[in-house]
């Protein structure tokens, strides 16, 4: 199961919601590079602005601790096709939805989520997508 960054971030804050997770799931839990940038540059940002290095360490040690999936030219292509896709019909989904799809789509893996995004991706390629409880 890949976890996206609004479900990694909930897990971040919420002790609670970690444990009702943790309980439900025996699968091996994996990330992508995206994700990893999307903590870091919230992290440093906080670093930066507001001289607080707490996220920074903390997420250092999640990305030391965890998969990370990189993003590859097959996801490139998977991600060019959802885009278009996409805006075939209308719509608009940031790039890093997008491109968080795309791993999981190539891995053939859940996407747990809160972001209901990513069943918009789902109605048009085969991902797989859990919204959890927000």
């Amino acid at each position: 199961m890949i976890l996206d960054t609004s479900a990694l971030i909930r897990i971040l804050r919420d002790r609670d919601f970690f444990e009702e997770l943790s309980a439900r799931i025996s699968e091996s839990i994996r990330i992508t590079s995206i994700t990893a940038y999307e903590l870091q540059r919230g992290a440093l940002y906080l670093m930066l602005k507001k001289g607080r290095d707490y996220e920074w360490n903390q997420i250092a040690a999640l990305l030391s601790e965890i998969e990370i999936l990189p993003f590859t030219q097959r996801d490139s292509e998977i991600s060019a096709r959802i885009w278009a896709k996409l805006r075939e019909n209308g719509l608009e989904i940031n790039d890093a939805d997008i491109m968080i799809s795309a791993i999981a789509i190539r891995e053939n893996e859940k996407l747990l989520t809160l972001d209901r995004d990513f069943e918009i991706i789902g109605r048009f390629l085969e991902l797989e997508v859990e919204i959890l409880g927000g």
